[in-house]
């Protein structure tokens, strides 16, 4: 097993052979400093991967909340998938390509007309743990469990109406349902992430969607020139406001240390415990 402090941590999707072990998180709540947290955060999700006998984890992705309490800490989060080489993974990668070259000429990749890296799971071509296109007819549509990436143009002018997700799904890439316009309905997965650039471009049969308590981001061009969405609408307009919260925080800081005051909510110092004083507002220790 890999060395846990050297254990590969990456965004990206490994293409050599390996078997998913498990998705991973690791949190670090209430630190002022989102750099900081992101470390301990890493330490956490590399922790987590090594106990489930881990070689790597893919898949990143990282959240960094400002608290609601007006203290300027942040609730920093990642999330990722541990997986483990095998040799066995590697021969059925090469196989399945062989197979898909025979159903799929045209999906020939590069100038050596090689075809993509993946394999063949019922109605869908899959990339390790991401659904690279799905291939099927029918206008029902449930995704395999397992699948954590709906990948870039995955369902790109599918003729589908109904699409249910499982909840191993944490992030919806670029364009993913664009053009599908019979689409009226998609379950989403109680564990999503993040929802990419266009990924419901033009969906314009689709009349609601419901977002998960999960969701962190919406890029603003994702459900363009689709039907205004009002859970869609409301989602962008909270983190905008939250946004422009923490920025107002951030602007504020260098005023209320000139002025004596927390740096993190504007609040007055007391005394504490062994001289320590601390803010009356949020409680936090006087650090400057």
């Amino acid at each position: 097993m890999t060395d846990m402090m050297k254990m590969t941590v990456t965004t990206l999707d490994l293409h050599a052979g390996y078997e998913i072990v498990g998705p991973v998180c690791g949190s670090c709540r209430e630190q002022s400093d989102p750099d900081q947290g992101f470390l301990q955060a890493l330490r956490e999700i590399r922790k987590s991967a090594a106990l489930l006998q881990a070689d790597a984890v893919i898949g990143l992705r990282q959240t960094a909340v400002p608290m609601s309490d007006g203290t300027g800490r942040f609730h920093v989060q990642l999330y990722g998938t541990a997986v483990r080489k095998t040799a066995q993974a590697q021969a059925e990668t090469a196989a399945g390509a062989a197979s898909i070259a025979g159903i799929l000429p045209g999906m020939a990749a590069g100038a050596a007309g090689m075809v993509q890296p993946g394999r063949q799971d019922g109605d869908f071509l899959m990339d390790g743990s991401t659904l690279v296109r799905y291939i099927g007819q029918s206008e029902y549509v449930r995704v395999p469990d397992g699948v954590i990436n709906i990948g870039a143009e995955a369902f790109h002018n599918a003729r589908v109406v109904s699409v249910e997700l499982p909840d191993s799904v944490t992030e919806i890439r670029e364009g993913a349902f664009s053009g599908c316009e019979h689409l009226e309905r998609v379950r989403l997965s109680t564990r999503l992430l993040v929802i990419r650039k266009n990924a419901f471009q033009s969906c314009i049969s689709l009349s609601d969607i419901a977002l998960p308590a999960s969701l962190q981001e919406i890029d603003k061009a994702a459900f363009s020139a689709c039907p205004e969405l009002p859970a869609v609408t409301d989602f962008l307009r909270r983190k905008e406001a939250e946004a422009k919260d923490a920025e107002y925080l951030r602007s504020r800081r260098p005023v209320w240390r000139r002025q004596g005051r927390c740096q993190y909510c504007g609040g007055f110092f007391k005394g504490g415990l062994k001289g320590v004083k601390v803010c009356s507002m949020c409680g936090m220790e006087k650090d400057y």
